[in-house]
């Protein structure tokens, strides 16, 4: 069942290429490339939902503000020369609108947010980092999650290899929660731990992917993916993509 699954996942993602991909650059009103590895990014075995979200998405903003889109592959290596060579209009970034790279380029609003978030048991009242006092928090080796608990002296940190181990102990009580990455936390909490744990906060950090424009290149086109992303939530398509690929919502603050 799993492998049919993943099977008709894949034919789906070709599906939407097919569709946007076809045509030349002067086809579409605007193009827009993206790297389906998603090299920059941790996200094992959540490839192919990004690429299928990422490119659903623009397509229905593009429907939204009546104009076309072209969604194009792009290998990691080769994503920002297409970009400064105008090969595309935009791409799909995980740059953070630092104030140097603002003089050079023009961010969107964060349409996926991938920062880390605390994960803990379905049953356990609704905490902020801030409000745990004690509580025993599980974080993975290497990951930022270390930083991120230096501003909560209060909380007891435990270093895990495998952060599935983390949410194994959790389940059992013997740590309070874990942070994890919100692709994985999203992941673990639909499947293998459906019924036992849950995301209980917002990303803690602003990671994640936007749309990423030279300065001054067609500047309409960030302008009116907001306004399509904006409308996307409004009307509820946003959480209806995100949820048919397993890329739920996170709580609000």
């Amino acid at each position: 069942m799993g492998v049919l699954f993943r099977t008709c996942k894949l034919i789906i993602v070709s599906c939407i290429f097919f569709f946007s991909c076809t045509g030349s650059k002067a086809d579409f009103d605007y193009t827009i490339a993206l790297d389906p590895a998603w090299y920059s990014m941790h996200a094992p075995g959540r490839e192919a939902d990004l690429t299928a979200f990422t490119t659903e998405l623009i397509l229905e903003i593009g429907k939204l503000e009546k104009v076309t889109i072209g969604v194009y592959e792009r290998s990691w290596s080769n994503l920002m020369y297409a970009l400064q060579e105008g090969q595309c209009d935009a791409i799909c970034s995980t740059m953070q609108p630092y104030l140097f790279y603002e003089k050079l380029y023009t961010f969107s609003s964060l349409y996926l947010m991938t920062g880390p978030v605390l994960v803990n048991l379905v049953k356990a009242p609704a905490k902020g980092l801030d409000k745990l006092g004690g509580d025993i928090i599980g974080i993975q080796r290497d990951s930022n999650g270390s930083i991120i608990l230096e501003k909560y002296p209060r909380i007891i940190q435990r270093t895990y290899e495998s952060i599935q181990q983390a949410l194994i102990d959790t389940t059992k009580g013997e740590i309070d929660g874990a942070i994890v990455d919100i692709l994985s936390a999203e992941a673990f909490t639909q499947d293998l731990f459906q019924g036992q744990l849950k995301i209980a906060t917002p990303p803690l950090t602003q990671e994640g992917v936007r749309l990423l424009a030279m300065k001054n290149h067609k500047p309409e086109l960030i302008k009116l993916f907001d306004r399509g992303l904006t409308r996307l939530k409004s009307n509820g398509k946003y959480a209806e993509l995100a949820k048919k690929w397993r890329l739920a919502e996170p709580i609000s603050k």
